[in-house]
């Protein structure tokens, strides 16, 4: 199974290194994660808040960033089809226009998003995309025997 991770994600792995998300994204599953590159500039927002709560100097987050990214395949904003992005813009625009690049990898990927963001999720399913997935949901096919 291919997902999209989304940025509160890794950002949640950086709070919190011991957590199912970090899990998730450093296992040896057959679950592919994909982004668009865009999650670092959601990220890097962040950054001194993270360093606040953890302890951790920003160098340290990037380097935890590193690897936690490393096991997903990014695309650029670029790779991303115009078309794809004005449809993600017109199912977003009143949920979270921060979900726009997500959104739009899923409309040209047809990959699930793999998110904990509550308001999407359920903004998207207000709209009628059943599109996302939960850690929970994951956490569960990492312990499937195939």
């Amino acid at each position: 199974m291919i997902v999209i991770a989304d940025s509160n994600l890794l950002i949640s792995g950086l709070y919190n290194p011991n957590g199912a998300i970090v899990e998730i994204l450093t296992s040896k599953s057959k679950i592919q994660l994909t982004a668009p590159d865009f999650i670092y500039v959601e990220i890097n927002h962040y950054l001194a808040d993270i360093a606040a709560a953890t302890g951790k100097s920003k160098i340290q987050i990037k380097n935890d960033l590193k690897v936690l990214t490393e096991k997903i395949t990014f695309y650029k904003s670029t790779d991303i089809q115009r078309e794809f992005i004005r449809n993600a813009f017109e199912i977003v625009k009143d949920i979270d226009e921060d979900d726009l690049f997500f959104v739009a990898l899923h409309l040209q990927t047809k990959h699930k998003i793999w998110t904990g963001d509550k308001q999407l999720i359920n903004g998207l399913l207000a709209k009628g995309y059943d599109i996302c997935v939960t850690t929970k949901e994951l956490k569960k096919m990492l312990y499937k025997k195939d």
